[in-house]
């Protein structure tokens, strides 16, 4: 399991000539919150600033010390990607509140968990306000939010599925035990 923090700052090299092309400053996710579809690898411009991406589709392998691309060409402006105007900067989800449908806070997020495919598994949590399996597991699925919210909004749920769900239980992965060994034990 993947967290974009992990992500970031790691080399992004071109498959087909070797050569660096970027490194990771950020990943745009879906407006649902479901999949990566755009590695952010800086900006250009000083007045007109413009994000320069590789849009997910041209990253062939997400590895473990550098993301493989397609071709040294793979970069464009990312106006140029449809419905780009509806992707979010994962950076701008660290902080959001989570909360029940009812209103109750229940923590914030810290960061985004991924596959290795780029799916968004769930959430780690920074603060936690409630006690119980969320508060132990400082995780929440993405299975079980509701409504992602927006920069001004918070993402909901429903607590009793928040504290039912786990993908086979995130922290223990986190810590280093793989899908296999838990499966197994």
């Amino acid at each position: 399991m993947l967290t974009i923090k992990q992500q970031q700052n790691k080399a992004l090299v071109a498959l087909t000539d070797g050569k660096k092309v970027g490194e990771v400053k950020d990943l745009y996710l879906d407006q649902d919150l479901h999949a990566i579809t755009a590695v952010l690898v800086g900006t250009e411009g000083l007045l007109n600033r413009k994000a320069r991406v590789i849009p997910r589709s041209t990253v062939e392998v997400l590895g473990v010390d550098v993301w493989l691309a397609k071709d040294s060409e793979s970069i464009v402006d990312l106006t140029t990607l449809n419905e780009a105007d509806t992707f979010v900067l994962a950076n701008d989800l660290r902080g959001r509140e989570i909360q029940t449908e009812g209103g109750t806070k229940l923590g914030a997020v810290e960061d985004v968990l991924l596959d290795d495919r780029g799916n968004v598994l769930g959430f780690s949590l920074g603060k936690v306000y409630v006690q119980g399996p969320l508060a132990q597991r400082k995780m929440i699925t993405r299975a079980v939010i509701t409504n992602i919210g927006s920069k001004d909004a918070p993402m909901t749920t429903i607590l009793a599925r928040a504290e039912e769900s786990q993908i086979l239980d995130l922290s223990a992965n986190l810590q280093g035990v793989s899908l296999t060994e838990q499966a197994k034990g």
